[in-house]
């Protein structure tokens, strides 16, 4: 077996790969993202994703057939009735479903929608969106699987025989779960083996438009961004450093609202914005225009020198003496000038 792992590595060192020029990458994935969108039930997260086909065709002027978008969707059969009934008629048959009930069903269903757009993108030269719809089942399936795949047992017959295993026993009493996790970690890292490199880490490198929705979970650690608020995406916790954007859906009566956690490229975040009887999506990318005018937008040459680790450039002698300064005394400034002056000339919060 030695022999054949360092025959293997003297052959790969031996290979050798087409490279993609720098622009051509990023002109077929610069406009792309990922998006989590989280909120509690009814806050309109489908109508969310969904009024993105609108905004492609009226705004981004993407011809009606070329826009594609493939929805991976763990819910019941009636709940898929009732996304149908959602989208508008013109864009039926620009969308593809793909039911899931486990594990497997969502990586092969992943991998299928994968392979088709990006043969859209081949045949139209426009990206399309792949959705996945609440991300906590995700985790549930990759749970389940591992409990499948060690005791031949879904993760229900699993915790049943766990609870009353534990519970009949005289040593120190323990939930099913705490069984379940176990000594030194027990098979978490095998089932984020399973969530994250076999899965969801490999969406985050696809080349095109992905969004994640996901349902509310509290909150408790206190160095989370989203500790104010008090609850978290469900799933995985670790799947907000997998996006790019972060937003935050919530309603109160008939009214809509919309508040981003996180804005990759961005220095600031904007302020919570009524999107009642609009087009959440269309909204959101006003706003990322009104930051990037006001000077907010971190330009691409700066991330990637950030994730590569590249030093910024040494401060000259002129410019140490200039920055070293004494700044000039202010005068102070009101509450209401202050307001003014957040608004901007356009009367824009941030």
């Amino acid at each position: 077996m030695k022999k054949e792992i360092q025959h293997e590595a003297k052959t790969l060192w031996e290979q050798e790969v087409k490279p993609i020029p720098i622009k051509e990458f990023v002109n077929q994935t610069a406009d792309t993202e990922k998006l989590l969108l989280f909120s509690e039930t009814g806050a309109g997260k489908s109508r969310f994703f969904l009024k993105i086909l609108e905004y492609l065709e009226e705004v981004k002027k993407v011809p009606k057939e070329k826009i594609k978008m493939s929805i991976i969707l763990p819910d019941r059969p009636t709940g898929i009735t009732k996304l149908y009934g959602m989208i508008p008629k013109e864009y039926r048959n620009s969308i593809d479903i793909f039911p899931v009930n486990q594990y497997e069903d969502t990586v092969v269903a992943t991998a299928t929608a994968d392979r088709l757009l990006r043969e859209h993108f081949k045949e139209t030269r426009y990206h399309g969106y792949l959705v996945f719809e609440l991300m906590e089942n995700y985790w549930s399936f990759s749970q389940d699987y591992f409990c499948r795949q060690a005791y031949g047992k879904t993760m229900g017959e699993f915790f049943a025989q766990m609870q009353s295993i534990m519970g009949s026993s005289k040593a120190e009493k323990k939930t099913a779960y705490e069984a379940f996790a176990g000594p030194f970690g027990g098979p978490w890292p095998i089932i984020k083996f399973f969530h994250n490199f076999n899965w969801i880490d490999k969406i985050k490198r696809f080349p095109y438009n992905t969004i994640f929705t996901s349902e509310l979970k509290e909150e408790d650690n206190k160095d989370s961004i989203f500790t104010q608020l008090g609850y978290r995406p469900a799933g995985e916790k670790h799947n907000q450093h997998r996006m790019d954007t972060i937003l935050y859906l919530s309603h109160k009566g008939d009214k809509f609202f919309m508040k981003p956690f996180k804005l990759t490229g961005y220095d600031k975040l904007y302020a919570q914005i009524d999107i009642t009887n609009k087009n959440g999506y269309e909204e959101h990318e006003k706003a990322l225009k009104i930051l990037e005018q006001r000077g907010f937008r971190v330009s691409a040459i700066e991330d990637l020198e950030k994730e590569a680790g590249i030093s910024p450039p040494k401060i000259t002698k002129k410019k140490m003496i200039e920055k070293e300064k004494p700044e000039e005394k202010k005068e102070p400034v009101s509450v209401k000038e202050k307001v003014e002056k957040d608004k901007g000339e356009d009367g824009w919060e941030i």
